[in-house]
């Protein structure tokens, strides 16, 4: 019984000690609109020196540009000729030749005539 539970204690610890802890886990990418006129899009926790694609699909148009990402993670993307409103309706996906990958898409407000 004894030998049991050595045996598990030791296999408990070789899985704690070969899994990453909460601070050394890589951050999941995430992607934010920074401006609509003209579109600007920032995206975090890529992988350092990944090349990201980023697609943007809107009301008033589609866009695609990449950008490398830099030693932490940051991409920054501008649409120079995709101009949104505040009412837009929007999706954005990242995707990394590495692997990693986000998407954002809109909430607009309610948009329309007061009543």
């Amino acid at each position: 019984m004894a030998r049991v539970a050595l045996l598990l204690a030791a296999a408990l610890v070789a899985a704690s000690a070969s899994a990453p802890s909460r601070g050394a886990e890589a951050a999941k990418p995430r992607l934010r609109v920074d401006a609509l006129r003209p579109l600007v899009v920032v995206g975090t926790g890529f992988r350092a020196g990944e090349t990201v694609r980023v697609t943007a699909n809107a009301d008033e148009g589609f866009g695609a540009k990449s950008d490398e990402a830099g030693s932490a993670g940051r991409i920054y993307v501008r649409f120079a000729k995709l101009k949104l409103g505040r009412c837009s309706e929007y999706v954005i996906s990242a995707k990394g030749d590495e692997g990693s990958r986000a998407t954002l898409r809109s909430v607009p407000p309610p948009c329309g005539i007061d009543r």
